[in-house]
């Protein structure tokens, strides 16, 4: 032990003498506190927080098994570990401190070897955790840090609400869902909803570099089958293999007479039509950053109609499923009547997002989950 770093022992025992061996055997190597009775200990250790007690079983007043229960059971002094001392040297004396909250257990008379060993283990188990906490709370500060500035750089002042509706719900501060929508020079209206696997963080971090490039070339007049190429292009260039995003995009034309729709490994796309019929337009390409190229992808063109609603979701939402019953996800045709209904109702698509995690059960535990309504 170093003499910056010096742990502090509180020793409890209500014999003199057993206190002085003690004394004698660790001042050199640790700070040393002294106590004859539980009750007094108790005190010290709440003010004074000690690494490690050393507690007497046979005391006057509260017993050393007693004394460690309310170590325990104290917030400010359950974490101190506790070795007790005992002239008892059965089995059951042990499991009575074992299950009194004790880590270790000596027995008298005491060896002064066997004291300064046992001590010296749990000293060193306590400073290397301590030095595993200090480590994890950096690299928490510091992915905290990480997920502010990520968040910002997502959080894109340029997003062009007319004609959309949208909610997002993540568990995590950023999420693996990215919403975009920006009208060109010409007119046109594109739109994307992205998936990135898993969440958090690492999900989140190829955001802002896609947003980037779309609002970019959207300034630009670039197609968007071609912002959609050069996104895949980047993606399979500078993410690691694991990480790879589902992507919608639709193109609509300046009149919004004509839509031009993509879906890379997506749920399907909901198209609620005038006459109260559904269409759905499954993916039928890969997502992206997996292919190094997708030049002539599979794509789709409709006229689109007056009251004509375009859907775009990710799969957190039909996915989500029921914590008493696993196999009862909320499912597309759940998804397609609460549509109905939250139109009709004048209703946010929050609440609806809302619902869904009511239905899961699971306020605080949901994959993602992103709705867009293009109308």
């Amino acid at each position: 032990m170093n003499n910056k770093e010096r742990a502090v022992i509180l020793a409890v025992d209500d014999a003199p003498e057993i206190l002085d061996i003690i004394k004698a055997t660790l001042a050199d190597d640790y700070d040393i506190k002294l106590a004859t009775r539980g009750e007094v200990a108790l005190k010290i250790a709440e003010k004074q927080q000690p690494d490690l007690i050393l507690l007497d079983v046979m005391m006057p007043g509260l017993d050393g098994y007693e004394t460690c229960r309310e170590l325990k059971k104290n917030p400010k002094t359950a974490h101190i570990p506790v070795i007790m001392v005992s002239a008892g040297s059965q089995m059951n004396d042990e499991l009575l401190g074992l299950e009194a909250g004790a880590i270790d257990y000596i027995t008298k008379p005491i060896s002064t070897a066997i004291l300064e060993a046992r001590v010296r283990n749990q000293v060193a188990l306590i400073f290397t955790r301590r030095e595993l906490e200090k480590a994890h709370n950096k690299i928490s500060e510091e992915r905290d840090g990480l997920e502010q500035i990520v968040y910002k750089m997502r959080s894109n002042s340029e997003f062009d609400n007319r004609q959309v509706r949208y909610s997002s719900k993540s568990a995590e501060i950023n999420s693996g869902d990215l919403v975009l929508s920006a009208f060109t020079p010409k007119g046109e209206h594109y739109v994307v909803v992205a998936d990135f696997t898993g969440h958090g963080l690492p999900a989140a971090i190829g955001s802002p570099l896609v947003t980037y490039i779309f609002y970019a070339r959207c300034k630009e007049n670039t197609p968007l089958a071609e912002i959609i190429t050069e996104i895949n292009s980047v993606l399979k260039g500078l993410l690691p293999t694991h990480i790879f995003m589902g992507l919608i995009g639709v193109s609509l034309c300046s009149d919004r007479t004509q839509a031009q729709l993509w879906n890379y490994g997506m749920e399907d796309i909901l198209i609620h039509n005038p006459d109260n019929t559904w269409s759905e337009l499954p993916s039928k390409n890969l997502a992206l950053g997996i292919l190094p190229e997708i030049e002539g992808a599979t794509h789709y063109e409709i006229s689109f109609q007056d009251n004509q609603i375009i859907y775009l979701l990710t799969d957190g939402i039909t996915e989500a499923f029921d914590v008493d019953n696993s196999a009862d996800m909320f499912g597309v045709e759940r998804l397609k009547a609460a549509l109905i209904e939250n139109k009709a109702t004048g209703k946010s698509l929050d609440d609806l997002i809302n619902n869904i995690t009511l239905f899961a059960k699971s306020p605080d535990d949901f994959d993602d989950m992103t709705l867009l309504e293009l109308s």
